[in-house]
C-alpha cells in the first residue's frame, strides 16, 4: 500500500521535529524524555518503508502516550490531524 503524499509529509516533519526537540532535550539534560521520544518514534521509518493504514492509529497511540507524559513538550499529534507542515523544514 501506497501512503498518501500529505501524510508522507506530515510525518517527516514530525520526525524533523523530534530531532530538533532530542537536540534541545540533551542540551538540557533530560536523558528520559529523550528515550520516551525515541521510543515513540522508532517504529516510524519501517511503517514507512512499507506503509499499512493501521500504522497511522499506532503512530497516534505513541505520540499520545509520550504527549501525556510530557504535557508542556511539542504537539506531534498537531501535525497528523490539524496542521500542515511547514512548506520547508
Amino acid at each position: 500500500m501506497t501512503m498518501p503524499t500529505n501524510l508522507q509529509r506530515r510525518l517527516l516533519f514530525i520526525l524533523y521535529r523530534a530531532l530538533v526537540e532530542a537536540r534541545l532535550l540533551a542540551q538540557a539534560g533530560k536523558a528520559q524524555q529523550i528515550l520516551d521520544l525515541a521510543d515513540a518514534l522508532e517504529p516510524l521509518p519501517g511503517w514507512m518503508a512499507a506503509w499499512k493504514d493501521e500504522y497511522l492509529d499506532a503512530m497516534r497511540a505513541n505520540l499520545e502516550t509520550y504527549s501525556k507524559k510530557y504535557p508542556g513538550a511539542f504537539d506531534y499529534l498537531d501535525f497528523i490531524d490539524k496542521y500542515e507542515p511547514p512548506g520547508a523544514f
